[in-house]
């Protein structure tokens, strides 16, 4: 290999490419020991082109192979919408019956909480401290917190 750069080595890559020399760049090419190497990497190179076989196109049966397995993506999909369509919609569900729940029976519902919380003396302690107004919303917000966050999950594991 050599370390000297001509500046006629593009000139000698353009020929042993095309196959065209002028009698000038052979003359050079006898001087010129870069030029030299630059043709016989060339030479090489487009020995291996043509060597190469020239690419196949797919075979037919993997051409059918494939656009069966992607029918049968499509017929999976189409088939899954309506389940993720669902999927989707079961959050928004569960808060629509929550809330509809709490408002047909959110007094009934209040008042038992409000008994069950104050049936203990740590119920007691706790509506001593606080209005009593203010526990039956706490609880309902921690229960509709809790459904939220429950729902959320079965989202979430749902699209796994």
């Amino acid at each position: 290999m050599t370390d000297d750069l001509c500046p006629r080595e593009a000139e000698v890559l353009r020929a042993g490419e095309s196959g065209e020399w002028t009698p000038e760049l052979k003359a050079h090419l006898v001087t010129c020991a870069a030029c030299r190497e630059v043709q016989a990497v060339t030479q090489v190179l487009r020995a291996a082109v043509d060597d190469e076989p020239a690419s196949v196109g797919a075979p037919a049966e993997d051409i059918w192979w494939r656009a069966q397995w992607q029918a049968r993506q499509e017929m999976r999909a189409s088939a899954m919408r309506p389940l993720d369509t669902l999927e989707r919609a079961e959050p928004l569900v569960a808060l629509v019956a929550a809330a509809t729940l709490l408002v047909l029976r959110g007094d009934a519902m209040a008042s038992r909480l409000v008994a069950w919380a104050t049936s203990d003396a740590a119920g007691q302690a706790m509506q001593a401290l606080m209005p009593p107004a203010l526990l039956p919303v706490l609880m309902l917000g921690a229960l509709l917190g809790g459904l939220v966050l429950l729902v959320g999950l079965g989202a979430v594991v749902a699209n796994d």
